[in-house]
């Protein structure tokens, strides 16, 4: 079982966000959202080791932490917005007959269920046969993140002083979500190269490796923060708590890099 009051007691800035406040014996979901909050945090605290490393062990250990904050956020993001696709998974999980050491089809893909192709007509009869449910995928798009993108403007309206936000505050929404697509998908395969030791050649610097890093945790605070004005989000943060939370992500460690 989960420790759930440990995992309150030392649940970070991110997580909080992400996940939500920690519920104990709130069922099934809530003991996801306990798992995943507490992987971040056991992340985020790897993450603020790396301003004390050198930069071999940085190149070495950032991408797999960075792809981490990207999967853990994005899944954590999925389980309140649609928890069925996360509870089917959690209950295979636990059949006896359930292998590790192999893909499975009911594992949550990157590549399908956070990022999708795009689909060209969404309200045809052939498109809505399988509709995507991804993150960042068409119908998310239109049906969440749009629908709801000018209450995040109100609710960021009158904070001043966050240089996020400020940013935030700038674009229409076709602009937000375009470079929120472009970061996170560009981030993710920065890091994927990193862990796979693609490179033969010493293309990654501290600096690169700092930008990387900060697109993906701004970008899944982005996304976190929006959850909170979405009106069928689950174990939401009140408006005011989840603008603290994401002002307190920015003091992490990571973004002190030299």
């Amino acid at each position: 079982m989960i420790d759930i009051d440990a995992s309150v007691n030392n649940q970070s800035a991110l997580a909080k966000l992400l996940c939500g406040n920690i519920v104990a014996n709130g069922g099934e979901i809530y003991e996801v959202l306990s798992y995943l909050s507490t992987s971040i945090d056991n992340v985020v605290n790897e993450l603020e080791t790396l301003e004390s490393m050198s930069s071999n062990q940085i190149s070495l250990y950032a991408p797999f932490l960075g792809r981490s904050i990207l999967e853990l956020g994005c899944t954590a993001l999925i389980a309140r917005l649609d928890p069925f696709r996360v509870l089917i998974l959690r209950e295979y999980q636990l059949q006896p007959n359930y292998d590790t050491g192999k893909r499975n089809n009911a594992s949550i893909s990157w590549k399908d269920e956070v990022l999708a192709d795009d689909v060209q007509n969404p309200w045809s009869d052939n498109s809505l046969k399988n509709p995507t449910r991804a993150l960042l995928g068409k119908y998310y798009q239109e049906l969440i993140w749009k629908a709801n993108f000018d209450k995040l403007l109100d609710a960021i309206e009158n904070i001043s002083g966050d240089e996020w936000i400020e940013k935030l505050r700038t674009r229409d929404f076709n602009g937000f979500y375009g470079q929120t697509l472009h970061e996170i998908k560009s981030a993710y395969s920065t890091f994927s190269k990193g862990i796979h030791h693609e490179f033969v050649i010493p293309l990654s610097e501290n600096i690169d490796a700092r930008q990387n890093m900060e697109n993906a945790i701004r970008n899944v605070s982005n996304l976190g923060l929006f959850a909170c004005v979405i009106s069928h989000t689950l174990n939401k943060l009140d408006i005011a708590e989840a603008i603290a939370t994401y002002r307190a992500i920015q003091e992490m460690g990571v973004f002190q890099w030299s």
